[in-house]
């Protein structure tokens, strides 16, 4: 029997491939992790983006509906009386309470409505004395919604300006 001499040369190119491959399949396990992390902090910014903007609607559709929600308007406007060191007025906003769940404790949600402006505008002018159409006086108000991931890594802030018609003082 002839015996023929090997020098191992198929053992070690196996070995080099095998480390190749594992060393491909390492970076495409940690390629795919990056995507899941990007992919993660993207629904969560989405998400907190639109807790923030239901807010905001549920808030204007209470102030919309509700006559309850009219004596935090009345407070809002209180706030408004405040002056600053310079003498300009310095509304203060009203904090309330959110209508949005998240008590899931992922998120944290604030609120507050603001009065924008301290000469209201007046509406409906009439030139004839006798016109049942009186002056109406347009209030404008602000509604602040802020809503934060409990890591605090992400946050929203949005604004909605909305104008609330009261009956002028003067008629």
């Amino acid at each position: 029997m002839r015996r023929i001499n090997q020098q191992g040369s198929a053992l070690i190119v196996s070995l080099i491939m095998l480390t190749s491959v594992t060393f491909l399949a390492i970076i495409s396990l940690q390629s795919s992790t990056t995507q899941i992390r990007i992919v993660n902090n993207l629904q969560i910014k989405e998400d907190i983006f639109h807790t923030s903007k239901r807010e905001l609607g549920s808030q204007y559709d209470a102030y919309k509906n509700s006559m309850d929600k009219i004596q935090e308007l009345s407070e809002a406007m209180a706030g408004s009386a405040i002056l600053a060191s310079d003498g300009s007025p310095s509304p203060q906003p009203k904090l309330l309470d959110p209508i949005v769940d998240t008590s899931g404790g992922y998120y944290v949600q604030t609120t507050q409505v603001r009065y924008s402006s301290i000469v209201p505008v007046n509406l409906n002018y009439s030139f004839a004395k006798d016109s049942s159409v009186g002056n109406i006086s347009s209030m404008p108000f602000e509604l602040l919604s802020e809503t934060a991931d409990s890591s605090d890594r992400f946050r929203s802030s949005q604004r909605l300006g909305f104008k609330y018609n009261v009956p002028s003082a003067g008629r």
